[in-house]
């Protein structure tokens, strides 16, 4: 058995959840891997990005909840549901959100920054929770 454990993020781009594909976690529950077709940016960011998630059930049924953390001096669009592709060091491909309901929440800090120590960035914390949250997928 072959396992790639590559630590990092090398890429995020993000994609509208209207323009994915129909039942995308669903296809991934059933063990797929999610072909996403529809356009994707590409987000500059600086410093390290993290992604991590964690299963539990609750009253029987699956969840995930994942969490995609990054600094960037873009801002990210707004009024619109977004979907992140993010992919890691070691190549693997994994899509966050999907074009049915319960969207990826997006949440920022953002800073002006001190002169000689800290740069002025905005910093994004996005937050998913669904059946399964981080579906490996192929852009």
């Amino acid at each position: 058995m072959s396992c790639r454990t590559l630590p990092g993020i090398r890429k995020i781009e993000i994609v509208r959840c209207a323009d994915l594909q129909a039942g995308v976690m669903l296809h991934s529950i059933c063990g797929c891997v999610v072909a996403v077709t529809a356009p994707s940016e590409k987000i500059e960011y600086s410093g390290r990005a993290t992604l991590q998630w964690e299963g539990t059930k609750v009253n029987g049924v699956r969840q995930e909840k994942s969490t995609l953390e990054f600094t960037t001096i873009h801002h990210l669009p707004e009024g619109v549901n977004l979907a992140f592709v993010v992919t890691t060091a070691d190549g693997l491909q994994y899509l966050i959100g999907s074009r049915e309901g319960r969207f990826p929440k997006i949440e920022y800090n953002e800073s002006a920054g001190e002169p000689g120590r800290t740069a002025a960035a905005r910093t994004y914390k996005i937050s998913h929770i669904a059946q399964k949250s981080v579906l490996p997928c192929v852009l």
